[in-house]
């Protein structure tokens, strides 16, 4: 046998066993998920003398890092069984067109590239916060876009089996504990004896906090009776400009501007600077010398300091950070889970 036919040989069998591995991974995650617990009847953890505690009953400081780390295995037993999903499709479709696998997968999956007019929109929209120039940039954007196309072909596909009733997740996700959040004297609007009680984490500078924040007030808008939200600051932009920020909100939280403020800082994400919060309270009208003397208080700077340390101690690593009832929201698109969940507890 010479050395070509070794390493065709050699490939074959790669290959082969990698699918025999990719099958019983498959089969293995199907298996536990037909032993997964109710989230109604949900298993004990530990004993302690006696005892026994459910994940929502052990400490908050163990309790969120341990669901983090449960969701981020759902995460990854999520992604590698829709990619058996669309290569079931994708088989089948080959079958049906008479081609190969690889080719109905590329038909399956396939995106219009982003233009040159996508590219110079996105880099105009996000400049402030891109410190190369254009031309150097160019190509990570158009990346950057077609993964992004990419991903959004993926769901819609995997969405559109879900509704035709040709494709469900057997696993489940693992339910968020119920913690306790301090929200006293921070912002809320809404309900104060709504059924549903939302608490946000978030950053100024987060384009994912200003779609959520819209989201947040779309549904306060619909189901305002239900509905209480509180907003607390999580700082996590390193630029400082956040912080700021959060603290000239601190401080139009005193004049009883607050959310005036919060839709201002949102609305001009890409231009927020140091000088932000000046120019807000001046566009609001906001008193000048009480402004100015609350913006460099302690106390200012402790309320936000306290919402950061709160996020910490909960396990919060990125923002937005959302709390329905105290159970932390997850999904791939805000406005569909928050909507979700709105709707499932009404």
């Amino acid at each position: 046998m010479n050395e070509n036919q070794r390493q065709q040989n050699r490939s074959k069998f790669t290959f082969a066993f990698a699918a025999f591995a990719f099958g019983m991974l498959i089969s293995a995650t199907i298996m536990n998920a037909s032993k997964t617990p109710s989230a109604d009847q949900p298993d004990a953890l530990i004993s302690y003398k006696g005892s026994d505690f459910t994940l929502s009953e052990l400490p908050t400081s163990v309790a969120m890092p341990y669901y983090e780390m449960a969701h981020e295995h759902y995460e990854k037993q999520r992604a590698f069984l829709e990619e058996a999903a669309l290569q079931l499709v994708a088989a089948e479709l080959a079958t049906k067109e008479n081609i190969s696998e690889e080719l109905a997968r590329e038909q399956l999956l396939s995106i219009t590239p982003p233009s040159e007019d996508d590219v110079n929109r996105f880099f105009e929209a996000n400049k402030e916060r891109i410190s190369k120039p254009f031309y150097e940039i160019k190509g990570d954007i158009a990346q950057y876009l077609t993964q992004q196309k990419v991903r959004e072909k993926r769901f819609s596909v995997l969405g559109e089996l879900e509704r035709k009733g040709d494709f469900a997740l057997l696993v489940k996700p693992p339910k968020s504990p119920a913690v306790s959040i301090d929200t006293e004297g921070y912002p809320t609007i809404g309900n104060p004896d709504g059924k549903i009680q939302i608490v946000e984490f978030a950053d100024y500078q987060c384009p994912h906090c200003k779609e959520a924040s819209h989201t947040l007030h779309t549904l306060l808008e619909q189901y305002g009776d239900d509905i209480q939200l509180t907003y607390m600051d999580f700082p996590i932009n390193r630029s400082g400009v956040s912080r700021k920020v959060a603290e000239g909100a601190v401080c139009a939280d005193q004049q009883g501007q607050f959310w005036e403020y919060n839709s201002l800082a949102f609305d001009n994400q890409a231009q927020l600077t140091l000088d932000s919060p000046a120019t807000f309270a001046n566009k609001l009208q906001l008193d000048k010398a009480q402004f100015e003397s609350c913006i460099g208080a302690s106390e200012t700077i402790k309320k936000v300091k306290d919402s950061e340390l709160q996020a910490i101690n909960l396990g919060i690593r990125g923002t937005p950070a959302i709390f329905v009832n105290g159970r932390k929201l997850e999904g791939h698109e805000i406005e569909q889970a928050l909507t979700k969940a709105v709707k499932e507890l009404l």
